[in-house]
């Protein structure tokens, strides 16, 4: 016994049962061996490449006639509340598809998005066409015809195929990363806006100018990125999980079904995602008139000022999403900083001046509201993208079915709060102190947001989640 527990000791034997016990290791622990591995995996970038660049497009392409939009509809008889309607519609009108997105992205993911194209194409050329048959509604008309499909394959499928076709390592920075993506496509918008001011033709009865250019020059684009499509792969759903708890004779007394809905937690991201959207929304469009009623600027400074706020809002996103990575950042801290931000911010959007003031005076208030919207739009981005990470991980920790139905929450609650923040920021900032009221919306929603996360236990709840 003294002979073979010696030999089992020295360094050679330890080896070669070391190498005999891998041998004969049960297939489980290769396999979760593999699935460890496969965890640091990123979506494939091909696919993920194409997703950015619709995100960018579809947002560019919502902001691209921001400036434009209330005296487009205007010179055809509308009203500005009208054109707060096309706006609202131009974003928010995907709700209409959202309840099928688990059923039409459930096989693939290109279906949609060839659909998204087709009638993004469908509803710019209506949107250019308002001239020529100079009827308001049609902008209303081509604005809903733009986002219907985006409700299945603009956020929705994005989420989905995050958690479907990327490891856990990458899903924090993917999200972060379509957000600001999203961010410099919101900032881009008024860029070509403004290059496309200077358009002045002709053809026929067919007019390409200010107010009609935007919709023709992204009806090419986004036949371009039908194009596109056809040669982006589908991508494999490594981590896709099996079908969600819950079948036929499930009873609500089962303990997995109260897995089925979101917790505390979970419901209150989405709120904060609605609702610092809301805010965001809010900004985006009062800001378009309030510059030019306010502040006295044309046109093309209006599109210029609009997109260096977004543009500077991408660029504080991105730095946000490296320090957090690299610095190990909690991503509940991340929130609360960035709710916190924006009830400061917001205060800064507030038109202090009176009717009759010095010059000085009125400039000192113009600058104070240029720095007040970058870090409104900086706070925004923040605290949406940790509020729908954190929400979608707490979700797929309960369950697959949760999971869909927090995904669902996050793209209906950005359609809608997009919608809702485009009708109020048009139809407010044309009132008498317009701009007080859309700044005191804003205070109002991020404090509906704060409030539960000064709570020292909630707060700790979250940073856990």
């Amino acid at each position: 016994q003294l002979d073979l527990e010696s030999s089992c000791s020295s360094p050679d034997t330890r080896i070669h049962l070391q190498a005999g016990a891998a041998a004969i290791a049960p297939p489980q622990l290769a396999q979760e061996a593999c699935k460890d591995a496969e965890e640091d995996r990123p979506m494939p970038w091909g696919f993920e490449l194409y997703l950015l660049v619709q995100h960018f497009l579809f947002l560019s392409n919502y902001t691209v006639v921001l400036p434009t939009a209330n005296e487009y509809m205007l010179s055809l008889g509308g009203s500005s509340w009208l054109a707060g309607l096309a706006m609202a519609v131009g974003i928010g009108s995907g709700f209409l598809t959202m309840p099928f997105a688990p059923c039409i992205i459930k096989r693939a993911y290109k279906t949609p998005l060839y659909l998204l194209t087709v009638f993004a194409f469908a509803g710019n050329a209506l949107y250019g066409l308002g001239q020529v048959l100079r009827s308001p509604w049609l902008l209303v008309v081509g604005q809903g015809t733009k986002c219907v499909v985006f409700g299945c394959s603009g956020n929705a499928l994005a989420n989905h195929a995050v958690y479907s076709c990327a490891g856990p390592k990458f899903r924090s920075s993917s999200t972060a990363l379509r957000a600001n993506v999203q961010s410099l496509g919101m900032g881009f918008g008024p860029f070509f806006g403004a290059l496309l001011t200077k358009i002045d033709l002709r053809a026929g009865a067919l007019t390409l100018n200010a107010y009609t250019s935007p919709g023709w020059f992204y009806s090419l684009a986004w036949l371009a990125m039908l194009a596109w499509l056809l040669f982006v792969p589908e991508p494999a759903r490594l981590f896709e999980e099996g079908p969600a708890a819950g079948g036929a004779g499930q009873t609500s007394s089962d303990p997995e079904a109260a897995k089925r809905m979101p917790d505390s937690k979970i419901s209150w991201g989405l709120l904060a995602v609605a609702a610092t959207t809301v805010a965001g929304a809010l900004w985006e469009v009062s800001t378009s008139t309030i510059a030019q009623q306010y502040f006295g600027w044309n046109l093309m400074s209006s599109c210029l000022f609009i997109g260096a706020v977004f543009m500077f809002g991408m660029v504080s996103g991105e730095i946000v999403r490296a320090a957090s990575r690299r610095l190990s950042v909690n991503e509940a801290d991340i929130v609360l900083s960035g709710l916190f931000g924006l009830v400061l911010s917001s205060l800064m959007l507030y038109w202090y001046v009176p009717a009759v003031a010095p010059a000085g005076i009125v400039v000192g208030n113009q600058v104070l509201h240029a720095i007040g919207s970058i870090l409104v739009i900086t706070c925004v981005n923040a605290a949406r993208s940790y509020c729908m990470t954190i929400a979608m991980r707490r979700a797929a920790m309960r369950s697959k079915a949760c999971k869909e139905t927090a995904n669902l929450g996050v793209a209906f609650g950005m359609a809608i709060g997009r919608a809702l923040g485009a009708f109020l920021g048009m139809g407010l900032a044309a009132l008498p102190g317009g701009c007080n009221l859309a700044a005191a919306c804003i205070t109002g929603l991020s404090l509906l947001v704060l409030i539960p996360v000064a709570a020292p236990t909630f707060f700790k709840q979250l940073r856990s989640a």
